[in-house]
This record gives structure tokens, C-alpha cells and sequence, in this order.
């Protein structure tokens, strides 16, 4: 059996439950109304708290109770949730994750604030519903779209300058690749002297067994040769040679790390351009919706001169992305009643007219 993650409950149940001060009851009672007429719900549901519960969706108000506590509605697309939380609440219109505390208790995680110093206001009797403020920002995405035009031309255009470069042998294997064509040349200048090959010769012809003593003695001969004239070989090569070789395959490597060090800085920074552009044409096509929405919003600090700075053009997208987000998916608002006929601004039994 599936435990239900929602208590159906009423605005008056719910603020009893959670707001004993009826000095605070009666301004939240009237701004939850107006959050759930704005956010297209008939009435609130409460949580069920168990250990692993979790509800994610839009903050849709959010009142002060104490310094420590607040009483927040959320709306997750499929109800209008309200919850007492303890901690920091961030602006309406973020997207928050709540998740339990102490038993029967909430807080807020995995925060998405809004940006730019917006706040949407769900309470019809204040804010604005002027869309000025979404052609400012539909200026600063055209702009930020230029500006980061502008950067992945320039990163492409070093990308193109630096080309393709190989990647160097190590400084160990430059070594054994040396000494092992040493021991070759060694090995081919150390072979059987024509003296050698005629002792073999004589050996072999008087019989298996002293043509086997003189095998190990002419075999154990060269491999003297070889050993002394490569223990020499390979101190000189170390005295006289390999220091310059040695040096310019520590440069090469060098130079290659330092190559490949700013070709993968290039790429990840050609892979985030690429990201920012595409989340900049969606965050274009998505200021139409986010206007025909009509939000009221409070306060907006746009300052498009700061769009060079790769932070705030971050918080330009993430908000509008967030805006988006905050848009009701319950049908459109203009299909339903005024809210003064929705929900009267008094303590009386709810009204739930019919929606076309």
C-alpha cells in the first residue's frame, strides 16, 4: 500500500494548525487566498511527514511567524502544499526542495533563488503588473547572446591558432628507446670474431661434447665483450649525450603539457559557451510566456553593464529559467473568476466558483 504524500486539508484547518497567533492568522489567511487564486488551486493541502519525504515545486508565499520559523506555500504542479519551516526562506518564485527536520517540523533545501533582486508577488492587492521589467530583460539576453557570440569566436579562433600537437615520449622511454638502439649497436659490433668461428668450426668436428665446452667458453667471451664495451658505452652516453637530450625532451614534454593544459581550458570553455547559448535562446523564447503570465513582481536591480562578468550572466539565464518554471500549469488565469468573487478578504466559508 502506497502511503498518500498529501493531507487534503482547507486554508482555515491548515492556518489553525500552523499559526496559533491570530494577530498573524488573519493577514496570511488573506494572502493564501490570494496565492491560490493567482496559482489556479480551489484549497491547500497539508504534507504528510514521514523520514524520506519530499516535495519540490514553487515558492509561492512565504510569511514570517518568528525569527526562526515561517509558514510557506508551495506549489509542486500537482498541489498547493503549505508547511511551517524552520531557517532562511529565500524570495517567491524560487524553486525550493522541502524536506523534514525534527518530527512534524520542515526546512528548506536545494534553494534556487531568483536573481537580479526579483521577488514575485502572488497577493493581488500589491506589486505590479507592468511588463516593463520583461523588456529590460529581454534586452540583457539580446545582449548577452552577443557577448557570448562574440567570446566563442574568440575562443575558436585560438583553438584554430594552436592547432594539433603530438604528444611527446617521456623522458623515460626517450631513455630506453636510446640505450636499447645502443645494446643493438653494441650487440651487432660485438659479434664472434672470425678466430671464434673457426675454434667452433674445429670443436664441432672432433664431437658433440667439445663442441659444446667450446660453445659456452666462445659464449661466455662475448658476453664479456658485450657487457664491458656496453657499460662503457652507456656511462659515456650518460656523461656526454644524454644531459642535452634530456633537456630538450623535458622541454618538449613542457611545452606539450602547457599546450594540452590551455587546449583543455579552450574546450571546457567552448563547452560552456555552447550551454550559455543555447540556455540564451530558450531564456528569449521563454520572455514571451513570462510576459503573457503577467506576473507582479517587487523590485528588480538590473544592471546590464555587468553582463561581461561571467556570474551575472549566469543569474540573468537561472532567472529567467526560474520565471519560466514559476509559471501556473493549471490552465490560464484569464479563465477564472476575479479573485474578489474567488475568495472574499474575510474569515467566511470559501467561495469556489465555476472555471470556463
Amino acid at each position: 500500500m502506497t502511503t498518500p504524500r498529501y493531507r487534503s486539508s482547507s486554508v482555515r484547518a491548515a492556518l489553525e494548525a500552523a499559526v496559533p497567533d491570530h494577530a498573524l492568522r488573519t493577514p496570511i489567511h488573506n494572502a493564501l487566498w490570494a496565492a491560490l487564486w493567482n496559482r489556479h488551486y480551489d484549497d491547500v493541502d497539508e504534507p504528510v511527514w514521514l523520514p524520506d519525504s519530499g516535495y519540490t515545486g514553487v515558492l509561492a508565499m512565504a510569511r514570517s511567524l518568528d525569527e526562526q520559523t515561517s509558514f510557506v506555500g508551495v506549489d509542486t504542479n500537482e498541489s498547493f502544499v503549505v508547511f511551517r519551516v524552520t531557517g532562511a526562506v529565500p524570495v517567491v518564485g524560487s524553486r525550493v526542495r522541502v524536506v523534514p527536520a525534527a518530527r512534524e517540523q520542515w526546512r528548506l533545501a536545494d534553494v534556487h533563488p531568483l536573481g537580479l533582486g526579483l521577488a514575485l508577488d502572488f497577493d493581488e492587492r500589491s506589486g505590479t503588473s507592468e511588463v516593463a521589467w520583461v523588456g529590460e530583460l529581454r534586452e540583457g539576453v539580446r545582449a548577452l547572446r552577443t557577448i557570448i557570440e562574440e567570446q566563442r569566436e574568440r575562443l575558436a579562433a585560438r583553438r584554430a591558432q594552436l592547432g594539433a600537437l603530438q604528444e611527446p615520449a617521456g623522458v623515460e622511454a626517450v631513455w630506453r628507446d636510446l640505450v636499447a638502439a645502443l645494446g643493438e649497436r653494441i650487440q651487432l659490433e660485438t659479434e664472434l670474431t672470425p678466430q671464434e668461428h673457426t675454434a667452433l668450426a674445429r670443436a664441432r668436428a672432433r664431437g658433440a661434447r667439445s663442441a659444446d665446452e667450446e660453445e659456452r667458453r666462445v659464449g661466455a667471451a662475448r658476453q664479456r665483450r658485450f657487457t664491458e664495451r656496453a657499460n662503457a658505452e652507456i656511462a659515456r652516453f650518460r656523461e656526454e649525450e644524454w644531459p642535452a637530450i634530456r633537456e630538450r625532451a623535458q622541454s618538449e614534454n613542457q611545452r606539450y603539457a602547457d599546450y594540452r593544459g590551455e587546449v583543455v581550458k579552450l574546450e571546457d570553455a567552448l563547452s560552456r559557451i555552447r550551454s550559455l547559448a543555447e540556455r540564451a535562446v530558450k531564456a528569449a523564447e521563454a520572455l514571451d510566456a513570462i510576459e503573457a503570465a503577467g506576473f507582479r513582481v517587487r523590485g528588480m536591480q538590473f544592471d546590464r553593464a555587468r553582463l561581461e562578468e561571467a556570474a551575472y550572466g549566469e543569474e540573468l539565464l537561472r532567472t529567467v529559467e526560474l520565471l519560466a518554471a514559476a509559471i501556473p500549469k493549471r490552465g490560464s488565469s484569464a479563465a477564472a473568476t476575479s479573485f474578489s468573487a474567488y475568495r472574499a478578504p474575510t474569515a467566511g466559508p470559501s467561495v469556489i466558483p465555476p472555471r470556463f
